[in-house]
């Protein structure tokens, strides 16, 4: 169980052995000496998504509309398990210069959800990835953040969470590694050429097929990235500015924060990662995009914790915080995601993939 301290620090309440710590060591070792060379078949940039089933289908609809609407014309590759998608989903969607990948296509898999992220971006037909949650919506076209100076540096760019990994935690003995006050990887958004990260996607991947200990240590998939370039020595650039959060308030004046929203290199507001509130529950009069908070870019007093509002978890940060309001900055976004929903709910495909999955 994860322990989320006001100070950003995640525990995790347990520690290992000495012998399972050196077990896991020897395990991921011993896989890095059997990963094959980069096998040189894969070319040009793309954007790649795992969006199987209704729910991330839903997001990942608005997302490559918003993408095509801020001009991006990069291919888009959408990677789903088994029977997730219908034959017409697939040429609805397809309509917007998308593949979809059923992964079982491409040899047996055992693995679901979020440990497909990696497998998706190691099979993928691209050489440089833009790898985006099917609930990551782009503020502006990201064609361009395959030019910039950092990504030629270092070949992966990542994107920091809210919390830091406690200097406690064991992954730190199994990678290694000494203990950093950095923040954790958010894998909403990442950044990668695979010939120049080929052994670290590799053992991001064996941490992911091991996700029954792993996850335990990393909160799930997304650090299973970082973790992977640091046992490895190999660095990375992670944009350094913290998330800031987006939400609204409800009746009883607590703060919802749904959505993270994720910089540029330029420290501009670049992704919308609404985790916290799906498109697909999304009532299509509910604006949930109203009030972004984040720390001042000198702030010395940070908390950070949940907020229950009907039930449900949502994300709040205190202390040295500006508030914004949303419609300053992207004025008719949301309505806009609105559309596209609305477009999406009254077609009539969409009825019958949504009964084909009852």
């Amino acid at each position: 169980m994860d322990y989320f301290e006001k100070n950003g620090i995640r525990n995790i309440g347990f520690d290992l052995q000495k012998s399972a710590i050196s077990e896991f060591k020897v395990l991921w070792k011993n896989y890095t000496k059997k990963i094959k060379p980069y096998p040189g078949k894969f070319s040009g940039r793309g954007i790649v998504t795992c969006a199987g089933g209704i729910r991330y289908f839903t997001c990942a609809w608005i997302m490559i509309k918003t993408l095509r609407k801020n001009g991006c014309t990069l291919p888009v590759e959408l990677w789903y398990l088994g029977n997730e998608l219908t034959n017409e989903a697939i040429n609805e969607i397809s309509k917007y210069n998308v593949v979809c990948k059923n992964i079982l296509n491409y040899g047996p898999c055992s693995l679901t959800g979020y440990m497909l992220k990696p497998l998706a971006i190691i099979k993928s037909s691209f050489k440089e990835i833009l790898f985006l949650d099917a609930d990551n919506v782009c503020i502006r076209n990201p064609e361009e953040l395959f030019d910039a100076e950092e990504y030629a540096k270092y070949g992966t760019i990542f994107w920091p969470d809210f919390w830091e990994t406690s200097p406690k935690n064991p992954i730190w003995k199994i990678t290694n590694s000494v203990s950093t006050n950095s923040k954790e990887q958010e894998s909403g958004q990442i950044l990668i050429n695979k010939e120049r990260c080929w052994k670290e996607l590799n053992l991001c991947l064996h941490f992911n097929r091991l996700h029954i200990y792993y996850y335990k240590l990393l909160l799930g998939d997304k650090d299973t990235f970082r973790f992977a370039w640091i046992a490895l020595k190999t660095p990375f650039y992670m944009i350094d500015i913290e998330p800031a959060v987006c939400g609204y308030l409800d009746n009883t004046n607590i703060f919802c924060g749904n959505t993270m929203i994720q910089h540029n290199l330029k420290k501009e507001f670049y992704f919308l990662h609404r985790n916290l509130v799906k498109w697909d529950v999304t009532k299509s009069e509910k604006r949930v995009w109203k009030i972004i908070k984040r720390f001042n870019s000198d702030a010395q007093s940070k908390e950070y914790f949940f907020t229950v509002s009907n039930g449900k978890y949502f994300m709040d940060i205190k202390g040295d915080v500006e508030e914004l309001n949303f419609c300053d900055f992207l004025p008719d976004y949301e309505c806009m995601c609105i559309e596209f929903l609305e477009e999406l709910r009254t077609s009539q495909f969409y009825d019958r993939f949504i009964t084909s999955l009852r």
